[in-house]
């Protein structure tokens, strides 16, 4: 297995600011008529200015850098958002089984994408990458005027809600030359009920849905995304379309201590945004295409418990299967990611004794990227005891055992994690104490692995070595 080493200095400092206000009306004029409205603003600014500084060579081929011992990258970023809706419904009972609701609205965005990337020369000069290709000083806006109605009605057991919503959109990308787009879309929704007794429900939902990328990806021109990651947008980019449908079933039995839920959902795309990946080496440059078909993903989750004496034992999985297209070095490749994750615990609720709860989680990831497998395997069996006795006296203690394998590469690792501690407030006193110990069997790291729309990664993550605290607190 080829291995390369890099070493980077990445620093970053974030300024922002965020507002978020909200009113809301509600009139019930009669007992067939409720009319309400609502109104929200937001606001969100940030202004990350970044430095990545490295000996190794840095982003060769795809950034004009000037060669130097210590090449120093300065990022200056800024994202405003100001985002207004409002919204107006109006909930017209016919009968006891028969409902109709009708709603007018409008969003309008206004979102604004700034960035510059300058390399700092060792003789104090700037480099600026604005003269090839990079720097971005970007204006979107869209506006979506929307009207919805939809019917509900029961019919025994079962109840039904179906219609539809209208939207007409309209959006302007201003980069040193303004590109304007409309577009009128339906999206109908339908969802059916049925309550199988007082403890036993069913339910099926389907929504066809839209959306639109964030501003960073209207931006034309090249900015920097990490030390080895560039990217660009494209002003052409529409809304992306999907089906999305859900299936639900709960159960649960007071008298027999049972509960329990299960869900499936399934999701396909009909026009998305997928990233088009150019590698040079370790190096990356990244840019959104819209592209027909581009996903399918189905996911499924499921969880008992039953309580027996004072145990409640339960468990879990969780299913995902996603399947999508891609773009890399020019050629489109189907690409895979399956993964399925498993619990079984049990938990004492005695009143006079601590609570105990262990148990065992594994799950299993298979990765299918650009034709490469990656296969993973992670086991945890876990313990917690929380005991409060005496008068103020809260102990508590949490242990998990991991077990990481990458079959892959035939490399796994084991370690353990342990942290107590006990803490201590008197009756009617306003002074706490506490000692904690974190990290007790003193792990230096452990493994896990991620993965996105274009790399697979099997990352360590270092942690802190073991540390005993004493503190005290005081509640004014």
């Amino acid at each position: 297995m080829d291995t390369l080493g890099n070493t980077f200095l990445n620093n970053e400092n974030i300024e922002g600011s965020f507002f978020d206000q909200t009113v809301e009306w509600h009139r019930k004029s009669s007992r067939h008529h409720t009319f309400s409205a609502g109104f929200n603003y937001t606001f969100d600014e940030r202004a990350p200015k970044t430095l990545w500084q490295t000996s190794d060579d840095i982003l060769q081929g795809l950034i004009p850098i000037m060669e130097q011992d210590i090449y120093s990258l300065n990022q200056s970023k800024r994202v405003k958002n100001n985002d207004f809706d409002a919204i107006f419904k109006h909930y017209w009972i016919l009968n006891k089984n028969n409902h109709i609701y009708s709603t007018i609205g409008n969003t309008y965005l206004n979102h604004q994408f700034f960035t510059r990337d300058v390399q700092q020369l060792e003789d104090g000069s700037i480099n600026d990458f604005s003269g090839s290709g990079f720097g971005n000083d970007l204006d979107f806006s869209l506006n979506d005027l929307f009207f919805g109605l939809h019917y509900k009605f029961q019919l025994g057991i079962f109840s039904f809600d179906q219609g539809a919503f209208l939207h007409y959109y309209h959006w302007n990308v201003d980069q040193y030359t303004a590109i304007s787009g409309d577009r009128t879309v339906i999206l109908p929704s339908f969802s059916a009920e049925a309550k199988l007794g007082q403890s036993k429900e069913i339910e099926f939902d389907y929504r066809l849905k839209t959306s639109f990328s964030d501003v960073s990806q209207f931006a034309e021109r090249f900015y920097l995304r990490s030390y080895n990651s560039v990217a660009k947008g494209s002003a052409k980019l529409q809304n992306g379309l999907s089906h999305n449908l859900r299936l639900r079933f709960t159960k649960f039995s007071t008298y027999r201590g049972i509960r329990f839920y299960a869900v499936a959902n399934y999701m396909e795309q009909v026009r998305g945004v997928i990233s088009a990946v150019n590698y040079e080496g370790i190096n990356q440059s990244v840019m959104p295409i819209l592209l027909d078909d581009p996903q399918q993903q189905w996911s499924g989750y499921g969880n008992i418990s039953k309580k027996v004496s004072d145990i409640n034992f339960s468990a879990g999985i969780r299913y995902n299967n996603l399947k999508y297209r891609q773009q890399i070095n020019g050629d489109f490749v189907d690409n895979k990611n399956s993964s399925i994750a498993y619990n079984i615990s049990g938990k004492t609720l005695f009143d006079d004794l601590p609570i105990v709860e262990f148990g065992f989680r594994q799950s299993f990831g298979n990765y299918t990227l650009s034709g490469n497998k990656a296969e993973f395997v992670t086991s945890e069996p876990f313990l917690n005891i929380d005991y409060d006795f005496w008068k103020g006296f809260i102990a508590s203690f949490d242990y998990t055992a991991y077990h990481y394998k990458n079959k892959s590469f035939d490399q796994q690792n084991s370690y353990e994690i342990a942290n107590a501690s006990l803490y201590y407030n008197g009756q009617s006193s306003a002074w706490s104490f506490e000692i904690e110990l974190q990290n007790l069997f003193d792990v230096a790291f452990k493994s896990q692995n991620s993965f996105s729309s274009y790399i697979i990664s099997d990352t360590r993550t270092f942690i802190l070595p073991r540390i005993i605290m004493f503190s005290v607190g005081y509640k004014l």
